[in-house]
This record gives C-alpha cells, sequence and structure tokens, in this order.
C-alpha cells in the first residue's frame, strides 16, 4: 500500500500535501497506522470505519467514501488517496479526483426488514439450504 500510495502520487504529479482525504482498505488499524506514519499522512485526513465493521473485503472503501460523504468529510473537487491490498499478494492505489456533487441525487423512501438474526446465522442457513438442493433466500424476521 505504502508503495503503490508513492506510485499513484508521482504519477499524479501529487505529495500528500496535495490529498484532501485518505480512504483506505479499512483491512486492521494497525497496518493503516504503518501506511499513514511511514507516508507522513496527518491523522486528520485519514477516515476510518474498521471499527464501526471490521474487514468486509472489497466493499471496505466504497463504504468508507459513502460514510466520509455522508459525513461531509468529502467536498467538492476534494483529491482522494485510496490504497488497497487484497489476498494473493495484490495491492493497489487510487487517485480519486472528486466531482462538484457530494450529495444524492434523491432520497429512497425503501427501509429494510428488520433481522434478528447474525450474519453467520443468515450464513449457516443459507449453507444448509444449498446441501438440501433448495434454492431459497435465508428467511429473515
Amino acid at each position: 500500500m505504502i508503495g503503490a500510495s508513492e506510485k499513484v502520487l508521482e504519477k499524479s504529479d501529487l505529495t500528500i500535501s496535495d490529498i484532501d482525504l485518505v480512504v483506505p482498505h479499512q483491512a486492521n488499524v494497525r497496518i493503516i497506522n504503518a501506511v499513514v506514519e511511514h507516508l507522513n499522512i496527518p491523522i486528520e485526513k485519514v477516515f476510518l470505519n474498521v471499527h464501526r465493521y471490521g474487514n468486509m473485503s472489497a466493499a471496505t472503501v466504497p463504504t468508507a467514501i459513502v460514510e466520509a460523504l455522508e459525513e461531509g468529510r468529502i467536498l467538492p473537487h476534494s483529491n482522494i488517496l485510496s490504497p488497497a491490498f487484497g489476498g494473493g499478494l495484490t495491492w493497489c492505489a487510487h487517485f480519486l479526483k472528486w466531482g462538484e456533487r457530494v450529495t444524492p441525487l434523491e432520497l429512497s423512501d425503501i427501509e429494510l426488514p428488520p433481522c434478528d438474526k447474525s450474519a453467520l446465522e443468515l450464513v449457516e442457513e443459507m449453507k444448509i439450504a444449498k446441501e438440501r438442493g433448495i434454492r431459497s433466500k435465508p428467511t429473515v424476521r
């Protein structure tokens, strides 16, 4: 993540001081802190939500970007650095130049149904259904 961040900044002709917000892959705080420390990124420029969800794999950065928008941390024309890594020794970093709009086009009135099961319980239900050859969604109460 460090090398990829340095490379994308170099290719974009930017430095850390040009970056408004760093939205890293939310794997764990130790890794994020190591990247932040090595690149001398001020902690106030880093968006963290790993403490709320844990490592959600490929969903960590999009979820963090949505939350950063909701919290007003992404402003029009923000420069965003997003370093990440994954399984199989894969890594990358992206420079995102945010556009003008930082609010949704419209709000949805759709609500998720209530759920009294954990993610593990829902996965177990799906595994059992799959073993029985049943192609159905888990029941959410």
